[in-house]
């Protein structure tokens, strides 16, 4: 099941899917709802109706994200002081979703009986031992809670550290027979500042354009500290 659509007046990129409307958390909610939504159990997510016909089906989807963004943006900057020099690039995108798909195995797991992060654990529904939980109750193959919807749509923007280095040209004097010494210390994606839940909001797990922004079991970015030398002769 693809969560993106392409249909006319759309971006490429639209998630589309159902609209959340809590949790259900009494019995009595689920009967007085399963006439729209015939598959809810107590713990699951409730979903909107949006036609209004009394049904839960594909008609009641909608753009529930976007994951082109708003504005992309980069500063750069290089600074010299004396024998010291220092280089910057700060980058981010602001306004764009990200489908966590991590997260919906894990609430729904879908297929497989695997852990789950503690988080997802400690937070879930239960009627006797938490009944305000965040998400909804931890048991296997869940119907109600796998469709794709919103509740699984986060803000994409960060703001990142990309590069930074600080270097040091030695005296002529520290390297005999060399015509200039360096020294330097560099970092790669050093600081990240985002509210994704994910590990890296810069993310795509597939490669095409349609399927951008969707995070499944995707490897972070790894954050690089190098010390070096450069030497001229």
């Amino acid at each position: 099941m693809n969560p993106f659509i392409q249909k006319p007046g759309l971006p490429i990129g639209t998630i589309w899917g159902y609209q959340t409307d809590g949790i259900f958390r009494d019995t009595a909610a689920v009967s007085a709802y399963k006439s729209v939504q015939p598959d809810a159990q107590l713990g699951d997510y409730r979903y909107k109706d949006l036609n209004g016909d009394g049904h839960l089906t594909d008609a009641d989807k909608t753009m529930i994200g976007n994951v082109n963004p708003d504005y992309v943006f980069g500063i750069t900057n290089r600074i010299t002081f004396g024998r010291f020099d220092f280089s910057a690039l700060l980058q981010g995108v602001h306004g764009n979703n990200i489908l966590n798909a991590n997260r919906l195995q894990f609430l729904a797991l879908n297929g497989f009986g695997g852990n789950i992060p503690l988080e997802y654990y400690r937070n879930a529904f239960d009627p006797v031992t938490n009944p305000n939980g965040k998400y909804p109750m931890v048991t296997a193959n869940r119907v109600g809670v796998g469709r794709f919807s919103d509740a699984f749509v986060e803000d994409g923007s960060y703001i990142r550290l990309k590069n930074v280095q600080l270097g040091y040209e030695l005296p002529p004097r520290v390297v005999p027979g060399a015509q200039s010494a360096r020294v330097y210390v560099s970092a790669i994606n050093l600081l990240t500042s985002t509210d994704y839940s994910g590990y890296d909001p810069e993310v795509s797990a597939f490669s095409t354009t349609a399927m951008r922004g969707v995070d499944l079991g995707s490897y972070p970015q790894s954050r690089l500290l190098t010390f070096g030398m450069t030497l001229t002769f």
